[in-house]
């Protein structure tokens, strides 16, 4: 989904309640969100704010959210309610990662808001590499990807609130991560993604990630 459309639809979808800076809930941080994506003026200056607020994230996510590391994430045009409980997941140490841990506790809700509607609001920048359009693995990863990930992550592979965008995300990551599911490594019992991983070879996972890897 693209970020004016996304806009549109987090502004109708998100709750409206009052906030309380001393409340860190991820329903109080979207209700947050909701109250700057009500004024386009408030908006903007959000994402300004936000992209000042990136220096340290900008290493390994990249300055404009495209990742200077085939095994960190793209953060661009990612959806901006995602990033927000991902936040929350690793301020709250649900989520294990040294760096990302100490960096969520450090930013204020009203910056982690910042930040996720300033990368929201950026464009992911996806491989020109045609060549690999026609291979058999990019060929066999999107019927894969029909087959098992489209009914949540979307045909487009844009996701939803809290779901997250996966089109033109880095290759690399995405392997590593659907591996991590399989083999247990990456440790939430509670997604969908364990037994979908577990179902797949790892020719399959190669296959499925070349394949988004070029949606846009």
């Amino acid at each position: 989904m693209k970020f004016a459309s996304l806009l549109v639809f987090l502004a109708l979808s998100l709750p409206s309640f009052v906030t309380s800076a001393a409340d860190d809930s991820i329903e109080n941080m979207t209700a947050l969100m909701s109250q700057k994506l009500s004024d386009m003026k408030v908006l903007n200056e959000a994402i300004v704010r936000g992209g000042l607020r990136v220096r340290l994230c900008q290493y390994c996510h990249g300055k404009d959210g495209n990742s200077k590391k085939e095994g960190v994430p793209n953060l661009a045009e990612q959806n901006p309610v995602y990033l927000l409980t991902q936040f929350e997941y690793f301020r709250t140490d649900k989520r294990k990662n040294k760096v990302m841990n100490e960096l969520a506790k450090n930013l204020t809700q009203d910056e982690r808001v910042n930040v996720a509607l300033y990368y929201a609001s950026q464009k992911v920048i996806v491989s020109d590499e045609k060549k690999n359009l026609n291979s058999v693995s990019y060929q066999a990863g999107g019927k894969i990807y029909k087959n098992i990930c489209a009914n949540c992550h979307g045909a487009k592979g844009y996701g939803e609130q809290n779901l997250p965008r996966i089109a033109g995300q880095k290759t690399t990551f995405l392997s590593e991560t659907l591996t991590a599911y399989k083999t247990g490594k990456k440790v939430r019992p509670d997604s969908p993604m364990v037994a979908i991983s577990a179902a797949l070879s790892d020719e399959d996972i190669a296959s499925v990630a070349t394949f988004v890897g070029f949606m846009n």
